[in-house]
């Protein structure tokens, strides 16, 4: 009777422990894309998550789920029962994306971006920018997150909502701004308007703190910032979007409280994600006395001081 016992137990440990060894520790693992059952094993095994390759595959073919396992990253514990392993396949890990949002993107050509990723739904991901709970409990009292999604190379997974894609790229902004040393919210607001529009004027880095300084100078002036960034971020919002390279008088009379043509001061908001370079521009401005400035049709702009000097400059370069 005793021996009885005595096998009986030795067996239930054995069961025990094949069915939740010890803990022995988690490791990170990448299943590739259109590896087979086979391949997924060997892996595995070398990675000391599967104990045996056979012993794994049988128990996959017997279940049925020899073509149910997933790609994508997973953290998984080494020696687990396979029944868990196979479960934690199945269910799918994370798919990791590297994405790159350009500098002086706009909310729309963020999410089109990430769309193109499977990142996220495109509607829902602008909708989104414009939930005020959402902006709330991000801590921020804003209107849209228009110029807060900050232009970086992210790993993002295709696991996540567009909640905390958004809380990723706003959280972003929020660790890297306290550095400019902008003391309070609006001073923050302002700062990324102008970065904004500085963004989307300036294509030369050297450029950047004098096209901040003009625009400071012109504020500073009483005279509208004359900006046609702000123009075609309006034509590019617009119900009906208008793509084009160059603005017409009618463009510069649209109705709009961004036209920085017609309403002096800065525009309700930030017409894209200034990066960092714009945002230093802003906070700390090239000391000139520059008013104008008209493009070269190189990327480049010829700066004035008098209206004359910049009119003979655009009769030259336009």
């Amino acid at each position: 009777m005793n021996r009885k016992l005595l096998i009986f137990g030795l067996i239930l440990v054995i069961v025990v422990v094949w069915w939740q060894p010890l803990n022995l520790g988690r490791t990170e693992v990448t299943i590739p894309d259109n590896a087979n059952a086979r391949e997924i094993a060997v892996f595995l095994a070398e990675h000391e998550i599967v104990r045996n390759v056979d012993e794994f595959l049988l128990l996959l073919k017997v279940s049925g789920q020899e073509r149910e396992l997933k790609a994508g990253i997973y953290e998984l514990y080494k020696y687990k029962n396979p029944l868990y392993l196979i479960n934690q396949l199945r269910s799918g890990g994370r798919s990791e994306v590297i994405v790159t949002i350009p500098e002086g993107s706009t909310i729309y050509e963020t999410g089109q971006v990430l769309a193109a990723h499977g990142l996220v739904d495109y509607v829902r991901f602008v909708e989104l920018c414009s939930d005020d709970s959402l902006i709330h409990a991000l801590g921020l009292d804003r209107g849209s997150l228009e110029g807060y999604l900050f232009p970086d190379t992210y790993s993002m997974s295709t696991m996540q909502n567009e909640e905390s894609v958004i809380a990723m790229m706003v959280r972003n902004f929020q660790r890297r701004i306290p550095k400019y040393g902008l003391e309070n919210d609006d001073s923050l607001h302002r700062a990324v308007i102008i970065a904004s529009i500085v963004e989307r004027e300036a294509k030369y880095e050297d450029e950047r703190p004098i096209i901040a300084r003009v625009f400071l100078n012109r504020m500073k002036s009483k005279r509208p910032l004359e900006s046609c960034a702000t123009i075609f971020y309006i034509l590019k919002t617009a119900e009906h979007p208008v793509s084009k390279q160059k603005l017409t008088d009618q463009d510069l009379m649209v109705n709009s409280p961004y036209n920085t043509y017609l309403h002096l001061g800065l525009p309700p908001g930030p017409i894209c994600s200034p990066g960092e370079s714009s945002i230093m521009a802003t906070v700390s401005p090239a000391d000139v006395d520059y008013l104008y400035f008209v493009a070269k049709g190189d990327g480049r702009h010829h700066f004035s001081r008098t209206y004359r000097e910049h009119a003979l400059a655009k009769e030259r370069y336009q």
